[in-house]
């Protein structure tokens, strides 16, 4: 009996795993950052719900901006650990590495940081850059008015700047 319970387990979690886009380890460590046409569709739907191994391209864009490099071993577990289940917004896991940069920047990983810090972890994560002079500064303006960082995030991930990368 046991041994067909743990079959039937190990089945159960293969069947999930491919629904839900395979092994998010595997995915995340085989894919490149998202470039080009699937950029402008990531950024057309960025609201829309995400998971790790159907979408590791935008993780790995995402580690690439805000890290400076692939994604590091554990990112998967990270991600979870600091609440993205799968079935969130690409806005939701955007916001996760964003406050995971803000803690880098701050020291403290608490998922707390200043809306200074956010704001230059936001930039850092959409494009890879910190952010300029000028219009970027509203975006300050906007989170420090409103305290309302996934409104703003989701801003920059809808420009043609997101889209235009490479």
């Amino acid at each position: 009996m046991r041994v067909v319970g743990l079959v039937s387990l190990g089945l159960a979690s293969a069947l999930f795993l491919a629904a839900c886009g395979g092994d998010p380890v595997d995915a995340v460590a085989k894919a490149q950052p998202a470039t080009g046409d699937a950029l402008a569709k990531y950024a057309a739907d960025i609201s829309d719900t995400v998971d790790l191994a159907g979408n590791a391209d935008l993780v790995q864009l995402f580690c690439h901006n805000g890290f400076a490099g692939p994604c590091p071993k554990g990112i998967t577990t990270t991600l979870t650990e600091a609440g993205f289940a799968n079935g969130g917004s690409g806005v939701d896991l955007a916001h996760i590495f964003v406050t995971l940069v803000a803690d880098k920047t701050d020291g403290e990983p608490d998922f707390s940081s200043s809306d200074e810090d956010y704001f230059h972890a936001a930039y850092r994560v959409a494009f890879g850059r910190d952010p300029g002079e000028g219009g970027a500064l509203d975006n300050l303006r906007f989170i420090q008015d409103t305290g309302n960082r996934k409104t703003m995030l989701r801003s920059l991930l809808e420009s043609d700047e997101f889209k235009r990368q490479t």
